[in-house]
């Protein structure tokens, strides 16, 4: 899947030559999400893995190894997720729109219901959100504040499980959007994403705009000639 994505960005045309899928594009129109023909000159967005997030002019670069997640500065490392985490996609974007850059994770971890879900009868709303090695699938932030890196925000246990995901500016109003492909939990990893979907954030959290059912191998986000970002995806 990483190799497949690397080809998606460094060119679209590539992709077409080792995907078995053909690639589709989606833009955002009036919060609903409408398929459009694949235009002939596209630019991809690759994903942001560097930025100044202490305002030192000195930027920090993101990276990803093993499941393993670090933001580096000139001679340190300047965070980096716990073991317990198993990180399999970041990137820098300001999803709380804040103005601030945050860094982005995919990261599955050990599920942890609600407090309050111990005294619900029927198990809290949540409790189904897990795979069967008990594993949780969330989002979480990561951004400097008070001269620290620290967690902005960390989602619950999502219902569906992320594949893929990536942030941009789908409207022109210089707010970032998520993007998501989303599957089952106990799903296969060779399994294709069922749903793809564009949230907002509300202030507390992500809200979906607009999502659309399929089968979708990876995700990408390129600008056409007209400015419009698209969503592209096999």
């Amino acid at each position: 899947m990483m190799l497949h994505r690397t080809f998606l960005l460094v060119g679209i045309a590539a992709l077409t030559l080792v995907s078995p899928a053909p690639i589709r594009a989606w833009q955002l129109t009036d919060s609903e999400l409408k398929a459009v023909s694949m235009p002939a000159e596209l630019q991809p967005v690759p994903p942001v893995m560097s930025a100044d997030f202490d305002g030192d002019g000195q930027p920090e670069t993101l990276t990803l190894a093993n499941g393993h997640a670090a933001i580096h500065g000139v001679d340190q490392i300047r965070w980096q997720s716990p073991p317990a985490w198993l990180v399999q996609q970041v990137i820098i974007a300001d999803l709380n729109h804040d103005g601030l850059p945050e860094v982005a994770l995919l990261v599955w971890r050990q599920f942890k219901p609600w407090p309050v879900d111990k005294w619900l009868p029927a198990g809290g709303r949540i409790r189904n959100f897990h795979d069967s090695a008990d594993r949780s699938c969330h989002i979480i932030l990561i951004g400097w504040s008070q001269n620290a890196f620290r967690e902005r925000w960390a989602g619950s246990a999502l219902a569906q499980p992320v594949k893929d995901f990536a942030a941009a500016d789908l409207t022109g109003n210089g707010k970032q959007l998520l993007v998501t492909l989303e599957a089952e939990y106990d799903d296969s990893p060779s399994a294709s994403a069922r749903n793809l979907k564009v949230w907002e954030w509300n202030g507390f959290g992500f809200t979906v705009v607009s999502q659309i059912q399929g089968s979708f191998s990876q995700l990408a986000i390129a600008r056409a000639e007209n400015g419009q970002m698209l969503i592209l995806a096999p």
